[in-house]
């Protein structure tokens, strides 16, 4: 209770089957990139650790934010945070971290200008009003951008999705092909670009953003290829794989996710890419095919919903833990967790942070 009003929690949208909400490590402790982290609650998560959680904060009243339960969660006693943990690790963290594409970038720059703080000195130009590096400045950050948008979960089922649709899964090219089992290649629109995002001075920022939101909308229907033949499947559709599997992707893709309010023009850019996913996927599948013209992502604010509050405690405390343990303190502690759009085991964080620490000068 707030004074003398009650304060109403509920679930939110009755429709959603996970609600997510963003967190990002201080940003000092991440060369001054703005890495996001999600935390994304399955409406079928239980919620004890939550409540554990709650109960812990009983000076706090209203809403409980991420920043103070991370700043106090490393100082409850192991046996509470033992049983924290134990529901707590079931929540999915995506992670999108633009510093490996940045680096990528900066040492190119090094390399044609011949010089180590070439990226140090085309930034202080900039800023300096000078024209060509102002230029210069804006391309590379287009080009980081893209790249990100690149190894987006969205992209990455796209990209899956028209390799099944090809003849043989694009063993064989459809030239070598008889014309009758060939059919007339549609033109393909980029499912995300660029230009899609209309800030150019936080485009990076932007669009790292966006795109740990796809990892959450996007997630499952990428999982659904590599589940797509486990169990008794595997043998009775074999000679179907692709029909198979592109039902599963756009099984996936239909229900609702409901995300923290704050970035109406991101749900309507992942509904956008949803609705091209599923075209696509379908295309060759008109039994199949009908496309159900619901939005799939709904915006729900985090003080009428208590699993928004949970996903923004999870991320919270995830942003924290990244900030000083990097990927693999991660992965160790939660069951399933996205890195800049894929699914990473230890052995793939390993690998991951390696290649970040490569591109250091």
């Amino acid at each position: 209770m707030v004074g003398s009003q009650f304060l109403i929690i509920t679930a939110g949208n009755n429709e959603a089957i996970s609600f997510t909400d963003e967190g990002s490590p201080d940003s000092r402790l991440t060369d001054n990139e703005k890495v996001c982290v999600s935390g994304q609650v399955d409406r079928n998560l239980s919620l004890d650790w939550y409540y554990k959680i709650i109960q812990l904060f009983p000076d706090v009243p209203g809403e409980l934010k991420s920043k103070e339960v991370a700043e106090r969660f490393k100082s409850f006693p192991s046996d509470v945070r033992n049983a924290i943990w134990t529901g707590l690790r079931r929540v999915k963290i995506h992670i999108v971290d633009p510093r490996c594409h940045q680096r990528r970038f900066d040492n190119m720059l090094r390399e044609t200008w011949r010089r180590k703080d070439a990226p140090q000195t085309l930034d202080r130009l900039a800023r300096e009003g000078v024209p060509q590096a102002r230029f210069m400045s804006e391309q590379l950050r287009g080009m980081v951008a893209d790249s990100i948008l690149h190894d987006s979960t969205a992209m990455r089922v796209q990209s899956l999705g028209r390799a099944l649709a090809e003849p043989f899964l694009g063993s064989i090219s459809p030239i070598e092909l008889p014309r009758c089992m060939v059919e007339p290649e549609p033109p393909r629109q980029p499912l995300i670009a660029v230009s899609d995002f209309k800030r150019p001075k936080s485009l990076i920022r932007d669009v790292t953003s966006w795109s740990a939101k796809s990892a959450a909308a996007f997630h499952s229907a990428l999982d659904a290829v590599s589940q797509a033949f486990e169990g008794e499947d595997a043998t009775a559709y074999y000679a179907n794989f692709e029909n198979v599997v592109q039902r599963r992707m756009v099984q996936e893709l239909l229900p609702v996710h409901a995300f923290d309010e704050g970035n109406q023009k991101h749900l309507e850019l992942l509904d956008g890419a949803r609705q091209s996913m599923i075209k696509e996927l379908a295309a060759r599948d008109y039994h199949h095919g009908l496309i159900i013209r619901q939005p799939g992502f709904v915006a729900t604010e985090s003080r009428e919903s208590y699993y928004v509050q949970a996903a923004d405690i999870a991320a919270g405390i995830a942003s924290d833990l990244y900030a000083h343990e990097g990927l693999i303190g991660i992965v160790d502690r939660w069951e399933y967790v996205t890195y800049n759009g894929a699914r990473v085991s230890r052995t793939d964080a390993e690998e991951e942070m390696r290649k970040l620490h490569s591109f250091d000068i």
